[in-house]
This record gives structure tokens, C-alpha cells and sequence, in this order.
């Protein structure tokens, strides 16, 4: 089943938001359409997303405290 950012989000990893939700998506989907199977795709996808979230540009707490951001 291709999956949405919002429905991959909901349905498999509730801590994806955004770009990341809409890039495991993709990355599932496209896994799907190569032969994977459904449950791998949604886990590598998952994995993938959860592990390089600091790519963002998200500032870390202590240094937004540090820096007054």
C-alpha cells in the first residue's frame, strides 16, 4: 500500500512530523515498488527516519539556551 507523510506518521511512527514523516514515506513506498516486503519497508523507513532526525537543522536545547535562541 504507497503511503502519505500524514499516513505513515499515524499509522507507523507517531514521532514523525514533516519532512521526515513525508521522506520515510517515501522511502517505503519506493521499497514497496522494488519487491520488499510490506513490514520491512515500514521498518527500515522508520529506522532510517528516527536516526537521522538531527539533519533537520533542529537546534538543540542546551544550545538555544546558550546561545539565547
Amino acid at each position: 500500500m504507497p503511503w502519505s507523510a500524514k499516513e505513515f506518521s499515524s499509522r507507523h511512527n507517531k514521532k514523525l512530523k514533516g519532512a521526515r514523516a513525508s521522506k520515510a514515506a517515501s522511502m517505503a513506498n519506493a521499497m514497496l515498488r522494488s519487491g520488499t516486503p510490506e513490514g520491512i519497508a515500514i521498518a527500515t523507513a522508520s529506522k532510517y527516519a528516527n536516526k537521522h532526525r538531527s539533519k533537520e537543522g533542529r537546534v538543540s536545547e542546551s544550545a538555544a539556551k546558550k546561545y539565547g535562541l
